[in-house]
Order: C-alpha cells, then sequence, then structure tokens
C-alpha cells in the first residue's frame, strides 16, 4: 500500500486575498478532488493524499481568471511538500477587498473534519493489541492539526475585547462629515449673522445720520466705515472683532461730534430712541476687541439684542 503524503501550500503578497481564496487540488491519475480555503495568514495544510501530480488551482471570487494554475508533484515523503504560492497585489489594485465582520470558519471546520476522519480508524483497536508506529503518527499529525486549528480560531472569533476595523473606519468617516458640516454651517451662520449686523447697523447710521442733519463728509466717513465691515464679514473671528471694535469706537467719536452740532442740545439728541439704540449696539462693537472665539462672538451679538433689540432688515443690497 502506498504511504500517504501532505501538501504545504502558502498564500504569499497580498494578506487581504486569503480571507476568500479558494485552492483546489485535482489528481492527475485517480480524479481525485480536494477543495480547501487557507488561514488568514494563507497557509493551507492537506494531509492523507496520493503522491504524484495534482493540478491546483487557486481561485478568488472578485476575479474571473484563477489566481494560480499549475501541476505540482506531491512526493512520498513524510515531511509535507511545500507549495508557494504568489499572490499579486496588482490583481485587487481596482477590486476592493473589505473585512467582513463574520469570521469565515470553514478553514476550522475542514480542518477538523479531516483530523477526525484520519484518526476514525483508529478507535476500534482491542486490549492488548499493538499500535504500530504509522498509527501513532496518523494520531500525533491530526493532534497537531487540532492544536493549530484552536490557535487559529482564537484569533478570529473571540467573545469580548474584539475588533470591528470596518465600524471603526465608518464610525471615523461619519465624524469627519459631522465635523466638516459643523464647521461649513457654523461659519455660514457666522457669516450670516454679521451680514445682519452690518446691514442693521447701516439702517440705524443712516436713520441717525438722518435726525442729525449730517454734513456730506460726515455721512460718507460713517457709511465708508459700515460698507468696510460688510466687506470683511468672511474674515476669522479676531480679525472681524477687532475690526469692528475699531470701528465701533470711530463711529461713537463720530455720533458724539454730530450731537454736540445739534441745536436742541447733545443731551437730548442722544436720549432719542433710534440714537440711544444706535449708540448701545456702537458700544457693544466698541468692546469687541480682543475676542478670538466665534462662540464669544456669537454671545456679543445676543448680549447687543438683549440691550437693542434683535437685528432684522428688510432688503438685503445687492
Amino acid at each position: 500500500m502506498m504511504a500517504k503524503a501532505s501538501f504545504d501550500i502558502r498564500l504569499e503578497g497580498y494578506a487581504p486575498a486569503n480571507r476568500d481564496a479558494v485552492v483546489e487540488l485535482v489528481n492527475q491519475a485517480t480524479g481525485q478532488q480536494v477543495t480547501r480555503k487557507p488561514f488568514l495568514d494563507g497557509s493551507l495544510l492537506v494531509r492523507d493524499l496520493d503522491p504524484g501530480s495534482w493540478e491546483m488551482t487557486v481561485r478568488h471570487p472578485n476575479l474571473i481568471n484563477a489566481i494560480d494554475r499549475r501541476v505540482i508533484r506531491l512526493f512520498p515523503q513524510p515531511l509535507p511538500t511545500r507549495v508557494p504560492v504568489i499572490v499579486p497585489p496588482d490583481l485587487f489594485r481596482d477590486t476592493p477587498i473589505r473585512d467582513i465582520p463574520d469570521a469565515d470558519l470553514a478553514p476550522v471546520q475542514q480542518t477538523a473534519a479531516a483530523a477526525a476522519a484520519n484518526v476514525a480508524p483508529l478507535a476500534g483497536k482491542a486490549p492488548g493489541e499493538v499500535i504500530r508506529a504509522e498509527d501513532w503518527n496518523v494520531l500525533a499529525a491530526a493532534v497537531a492539526d487540532l492544536a493549530r486549528t484552536i490557535g487559529e480560531l482564537t484569533q478570529i472569533v473571540s467573545p469580548r475585547g474584539h475588533d470591528h476595523p470596518e465600524i471603526a473606519e465608518k464610525i471615523d468617516e461619519v465624524q469627519g462629515n459631522i465635523r466638516r458640516f459643523t464647521d461649513s454651517f457654523g461659519r455660514s451662520l457666522l457669516e450670516l449673522r454679521r451680514e445682519i449686523e452690518s446691514q442693521n447697523l447701516r439702517a440705524k447710521i443712516t436713520d441717525v445720520l438722518d435726525r442729525g442733519g449730517a454734513a456730506p463728509e460726515i455721512r460718507d466717513r460713517l457709511l465708508s466705515r459700515v460698507a468696510q465691515l460688510e466687506a470683511s464679514t468672511l474674515t476669522p473671528t479676531p480679525t472681524w472683532t477687532n475690526t469692528i471694535a475699531n470701528h465701533g469706537n470711530a463711529m461713537i467719536r463720530e455720533v458724539l461730534d454730530l450731537a454736540n452740532a445739534q441745536t436742541t442740545g447733545a443731551d437730548d439728541f442722544l436720549a432719542t430712541p433710534e440714537v440711544a439704540t444706535t449708540m448701545t449696539i456702537l458700544q457693544n462693537f466698541a468692546g469687541a476687541g480682543g475676542q478670538t472665539q466665534p462662540e464669544q462672538e456669537l454671545q456679543l451679538y445676543r448680549r447687543g439684542a438683549a440691550v437693542a433689540g434683535p437685528a432684522f432688515f428688510g432688503v438685503v443690497r445687492t
């Protein structure tokens, strides 16, 4: 009777392909077919085969053509015949392979079933019957395969503390999308609020100038400062708050000079509700210098709205 032999097949070159790869072996003389899946590290040990020529085909479900197809020879020797299989990464460059959450236990099941089949004939020993070296070698090989299978099982199946990298990547992607949306939405909201505040200030300043009968040069200076604010609404918070602080202080001085020029008296002019509201807005702006955070800037507008009322405008200039 011809002794049995083993193949030690190793897939190398692209580890992600090992999960779904399938190795098919066909005996050229007898037509015996063996189909197995390798472990995640690409190793596959197939025992109890007849020595001779075997056709090996390595397939992957994401590829139309086989990764490798050739005739290999199994030598009648105690040590397994080593067969390296190189998996070119270029084959999967345009074919995404993503690790799935469910562990593939087919290699473990196949190895355990093969070990059970190999030791089954040894179970009928009678008391006192001699154990042959051949039987002992089969038993030792089966125990080694089971030990290796259990070791692989502990790596792919774990009830506690196991990672789900694909879920972690998706969470990172969602967090990144939310962060980018939040940043974009926050900037848009801040820019819109600046436009509202600038338009509201233009309306207030225009009303004050009309009530005070301001000269053309005073009107031009004040409205020019408002125009500068309207043109800088896209600047970062530190730049914007320093800008409105400078313009706020300058416009306060201009309004006070306009009040002193009134025939009815500065106090009466400043006590007018429209003028008083405008001065409150300007004083709020004048105190904005040094703020660096968008939250601080929004709080500035909330304080102004609490004192002078909400800022609305009916017509947006284009």
